[in-house]
């Protein structure tokens, strides 16, 4: 079916183009325009309002960005590294959703600084309260919140919460800025 440009569709490709003006610098904000533009000119897109078209194809876009992103970042996961000495290991978790963990040669450098790193994050768990040890534990044996609450004798929200705390602790550790 060929596509009828009309009078809606041609004002949305005004818009996003004066849009496209205004911010050239923004290389993320150009895809995403780029993505937008290709979607206005689809020919299954109802093109009744050019307000709501351009609104909505710029949602769209945005979704289709961040899902291709996604799934670029899925198969990269599960591809094997150039460096013999760094290994990916796929596996699923308990809701069947693919993962993949990194698998280094370790240095005696590289399980000292684990093994403080550890020692520091369990430092910090025993000082969130007699349950923090425990929720730390829940979280490196990967059990449920619910499971955790039980074997600490704490409600699910403290062990959320608790958990919360600690992965903070731990990016500030990293150096991980979230």
């Amino acid at each position: 079916m060929m596509l009828q440009l009309d009078d809606v569709r041609v004002s949305v490709m005004r818009r996003l183009y004066q849009k496209q003006e205004q911010r050239p610098w923004d290389g993320e904000w150009q895809d995403l325009l780029d993505t937008a533009l290709d979607l206005t000119l689809g020919h299954k897109r109802a093109a009744d309002n050019a307000a709501y078209l351009c609104r909505n194809v710029i949602r769209d876009a945005r979704r289709t960005l961040h899902r291709s992103a996604a799934s670029s970042r899925e198969a990269a996961a599960c591809r094997p590294l150039a460096d013999a000495a760094r290994r990916r290991v796929c596996t699923l978790t308990n809701d069947g959703r693919p993962t993949a963990e990194m698998v280094t040669q370790a240095s005696p450098e590289a399980w000292a600084i684990a093994e403080e790193t550890f020692r520091e994050l369990r430092e910090f768990a025993a000082g969130l309260g007699a349950h923090g040890l425990g929720c730390l534990q829940g979280m490196l044996d990967r059990v449920p919140a619910s499971a955790s609450a039980k074997q600490t004798g704490v409600s699910i929200a403290t062990v959320e919460r608790t958990r919360r705390a600690i992965r903070l602790h731990a990016q500030s550790l990293a150096g991980i800025n979230s």
